[in-house]
């Protein structure tokens, strides 16, 4: 089994916030081939509160209490953080093994190496959701990177340091756009506690996309980089050169003026395919909420 540590701002179930994070981590918890060690909360989305509550909150309902939550770093200038602690403790334990996704702000990471210098060699993978290679446009709007630009010298420091970096860039995300209709088709036909949950969680998001962008549908981009990690037969193999800078990564641009680094940034091979993989594994998710009380 891969032993993870998941490092993101989940908002799922917060009034007008994204939902892929909450969608990534019914994910890990519906793949067989993760030991899902905890969740260290990044900022991002919403403030670290806010992330740090929203988590532990649905962790409760669905019955997995077992799995820790850590708090994280509040924003870039201040990365020491339980979560940065535990990141360490775990690298340290798990020399070479563990793996860390990481889709929200990156400050928890650099504030593990800060802490302990040498975490991002202990660390065996890094899987990250962020960054841009150009302009992107969602709908029929532009639409500004996030994850990097939150705080570009702890983006630069993972890109340039770690150890099997894969990046799922915003623009290779974008074949992870799962279709309203679809999505409801899916849901509707699984009796899985899952899938309960989703019915009432996705609608508002659906909602917003298409008021804001006109989209019948949304972009789970998280889960794409926890895919990447678990599942890289979904994806086209090999290598690409990215010259960030902290100058570039303030806007999560990947081609700036930096030193070349090789990375990889993976194309999904076949979206339906990887849409039907991605249903089928968060359907599966073991969660186990409480019967409702009369």
């Amino acid at each position: 089994m891969i032993p993870l540590i998941y490092d993101c701002d989940n908002t799922m179930g917060l009034p007008g916030r994204d939902v892929d994070d909450g969608l990534t981590l019914l994910y890990l918890l519906g793949c067989p081939e993760v030991a899902l060690l905890g969740v260290t909360c990044a900022f991002g989305n919403d403030t670290q509160e806010a992330v740090y509550r929203n988590t532990r909150g649905l962790l409760q309902a669905w019955g997995r209490e077992d799995i820790p939550v850590l708090r994280g770093a509040e924003g870039p200038g201040d990365r020491a953080s339980p979560a940065a602690a535990f990141l360490t403790e775990e690298a340290r334990r798990r020399e070479g093994a563990l793996a860390v996704l990481a889709t929200g702000a990156l400050s928890n990471l650099l504030g593990a190496e800060e802490a302990d210098p040498g975490f991002f060699g202990r660390v065996g993978t890094f899987a990250l959701m962020g960054g841009v290679t150009g302009p992107l446009v969602v709908g029929d709007r532009p639409m500004a990177e996030l994850n990097f630009s939150c705080d570009p010298q702890a983006a630069l420091a993972v890109l340039s340091q770690g150890r099997r970096v894969a990046v799922a860039t915003a623009q290779n995300c974008l074949d992870a756009y799962c279709p309203m209709e679809e999505c409801a088709a899916r849901l509707a036909e699984s009796a899985s506690p899952a899938a309960a949950f989703l019915r009432q969680a996705l609608p508002g998001w659906s909602r917003q996309n298409l008021r804001q962008r006109k989209l019948h549908g949304f972009v789970n981009w998280d889960t794409v980089a926890a895919a990447l990690l678990v599942h890289p037969e979904l994806f086209a193999p090999g290598e690409s050169v990215i010259t960030p800078s902290a100058a570039s990564l303030a806007h999560g641009e990947l081609m700036g003026d930096g030193p070349a680094l090789a990375v990889r940034l993976p194309r999904i091979l076949d979206p339906v395919a990887y849409r039907r993989h991605m249903y089928d594994t968060i359907l599966s998710a073991s969660i186990h909420p409480e019967p409702d009380r009369v």
